[in-house]
């Protein structure tokens, strides 16, 4: 009784004081993880004494020491989409927030069993916060995916806080490890999706950065404003020019395309949204429109970059440029046919794309017209003879 007395004590005494440690400590690692675009859902509670003389009687039960300890009076839990997020949390809690003693429930199961999964990292307290004496003085993070956490919630109510015995227990508990079982392999499955959409998105990068560096220089050259005399181009709802000097537009030109090169995406987003604020000639619109796209393609922004694509084409016709990466994206997004379109129409207006003809193959062979393909491929290696890709695939396509 007295035990339960001191903790009792604690919780009127001191109660007040772990809250506001544990706000604290949960907004300095929500700060950590929005760094890392991780896209998390933080949950904080602290135990309830009812809670906690319960978990004693429990561990107690199960065990021979009487007086148990208890490392989840404080309790943080990090909610992530994807397995692979549980790790990187893991990492940054021990990067960051002196991350220590690690528990992963999974390791506890053989290969046949399936249960409650999440890990669990240990955060030492940096205060005194006069803790009862039976608690470890740490607060427990558990990292788990939205499934692990749905079953946790489940299983907690089902099984822990419910004494009532089945008197079918052998097959309830079957039912209840088949659905955990379900849950497992649809997180292992979003997992695979997920790995799938990532080697499309880095395909899609690296393609528009080696298209962006075959053109490099072209690019930049094109970059050059015309001359003070020629007449300010305006789009549809745009009447007058910004009020910034031809040298400004300039300097904010060459600042992107630095960013842009450095891979500082954000940055060239900004420069080149000044540069379009200033309404300069329609030529020069269409090509800063279709870096814009680019980098926000890099970013992951599939929806804007194909604004500016669509832009940029709408400003200057023969851009075919931005035909090609508007076809990219629509290729990677699954629109087949439109990317197809882009490809055919961009060729229409520079025949001598050895890279597109290679490209176009590619999605071609995506939708089995491997006799299409092949002749796309033929024409590539045509203008460029040491196209390395294209010969490969094309090989490839002749010993199927």
């Amino acid at each position: 009784m007295k035990v339960l007395h001191d903790i009792s004590m604690s919780y009127a005494g001191h109660s007040h004081y772990w809250k506001q440690y544990l706000d604290k400590l949960r907004m300095s690692i929500e700060e950590t993880l929005d760094r890392q675009h991780l896209g998390v859902t933080l949950k904080s509670r602290i135990k309830t004494l009812e809670s906690l003389s319960e978990k004693r009687r429990f561990l107690s039960r199960d065990s021979a020491n009487d007086d148990p300890e208890i490392k989840d009076l404080l309790g943080l839990r990090i909610i992530v989409p994807f397995q692979e997020a549980v790790e990187q949390v893991v990492e940054l809690l021990r990067q960051y927030h002196s991350g220590g003693e690690i528990e992963r429930k999974s390791e506890k199961l053989t290969f046949r069993e399936f249960a409650y999964d999440s890990v669990h990292v240990e955060l030492p307290l940096t205060e005194p916060l006069h803790l009862p004496a039976c608690c470890k003085p740490v607060v427990e993070v558990q990292v788990r995916t939205i499934l692990q956490d749905a079953w946790a919630e489940v299983e907690h109510e089902l099984i822990y806080k419910n004494h009532f015995r089945f008197p079918n227990n052998e097959v309830i508990r079957k039912k209840l490890a088949a659905i955990n079982a379900s849950l497992s392999l649809a997180d292992m499955i979003f997992q695979e999706i997920r790995d799938a959409q990532k080697e499309m998105e880095v395909w899609g990068q690296e393609r528009f950065q080696a298209m962006l560096d075959k053109a490099g220089v072209q690019i930049d050259q094109s970059l050059t404003l015309p001359p003070p005399e020629l007449p300010q181009g305006t789009l549809p709802g745009i009447d007058t020019p910004a009020a910034i000097s031809r040298a400004e537009i300039e300097r904010q030109l060459l600042a992107g395309l630095k960013a842009h090169n450095d891979k500082d995406y954000q940055g060239a987003v900004r420069y080149y949204t000044k540069v379009l604020d200033a309404n300069p000639d329609l030529y020069v619109r269409s090509i800063v429109f279709n870096h814009r796209g680019m980098a926000h393609f890099m970013l992951q922004q599939e929806a804007l970059a194909m604004s500016d694509f669509d832009r940029s084409f709408q400003c200057d016709n023969t851009n075919f440029r931005a035909l090609n990466n508007r076809a990219l994206v629509l290729r990677r997004m699954g629109y087949i046919q439109p990317a197809l379109e882009c490809f055919a129409l961009s060729l229409e207006i520079e025949p001598k794309q050895a890279e597109v003809f290679f490209l176009r193959a590619q999605t071609l062979v995506e939708i089995d017209r491997i006799n299409d393909a092949n002749v796309d491929l033929i024409q590539a290696l045509a203008i460029d003879p040491f196209h390395r890709e294209a010969a490969q695939l094309l090989a490839e396509l002749e010993r199927r």
